[in-house]
C-alpha cells in the first residue's frame, strides 16, 4: 500500500459567498478535478451527497460521500477498488473580498509498488493545484462571482 498526503492553498479575490457557490457545485467536479471522471449521483439528502465516480489514471471505481458545511467546508470520503481516502476543502474569509481555499487530504492505494509513492503524491498535488487555479480563474474572471471584479488588479 502507498499513501499520499497533500496540503495546498489558494487565495481568491472574491468574497466567500461566490467562492462557496462555485466550489460547492459538486456536479461540476469533473471540470475542476482532473482525476475525477464518470460521476453518477446515487443519493442527495440535505447536505450529504453519495456518488459513484472513477478516479485516477488507473480508473479506480469509487463510492464517494460528500458532506457540505455551507460556506465553511466540504469533506469528501472515498472508498473503492484498492483506494481509500478523503479530501477536505475549507474556506477561510480573509476580509470583505478575499477568501483562502485550503485543500488537504490523504489517499491510500493498494496493489501498487512502494516506489510509486512519490509519483502518487506528485500527481495528487498537481491535480489539486490545477483545480485551485481553475476555481481562482473562474471566481476572479466572472463578474457574477468576483464581486464585480473590484479587486482583480491586486493579483498582478
Amino acid at each position: 500500500m502507498v499513501s499520499a498526503t497533500i496540503e495546498r492553498s489558494s487565495e481568491i479575490f472574491s468574497s466567500i459567498d461566490p467562492v462557496w457557490e462555485l466550489i460547492s457545485n459538486t456536479d461540476k467536479d469533473e471540470e475542476y478535478w482532473g482525476a475525477i471522471k464518470d460521476i453518477r449521483v446515487v443519493n442527495r439528502e440535505g447536505n450529504t451527497i453519495e456518488r459513484e465516480a472513477t478516479v485516477g489514471p488507473r480508473g479506480h471505481k469509487t463510492r464517494q460521500t460528500i458532506v457540505l458545511d455551507p460556506k465553511k467546508s466540504i469533506l469528501t470520503t472515498i472508498v473503492g477498488e484498492g483506494i481509500t481516502g478523503e479530501r477536505r476543502i475549507v474556506l477561510v474569509p480573509m476580509g470583505k473580498s478575499r477568501t483562502r481555499v485550503d485543500v488537504s487530504g490523504k489517499l491510500e492505494v493498494t496493489g501498487v509498488p512502494g516506489f510509486v509513492q512519490g509519483l502518487l503524491t506528485r500527481q495528487i498535488s498537481k491535480s489539486t493545484e490545477e483545480a485551485l487555479k481553475r476555481f481562482k480563474k473562474e471566481a476572479e474572471s466572472s463578474p457574477a462571482l468576483s464581486d464585480k471584479g473590484q479587486y482583480r488588479l491586486m493579483k498582478k
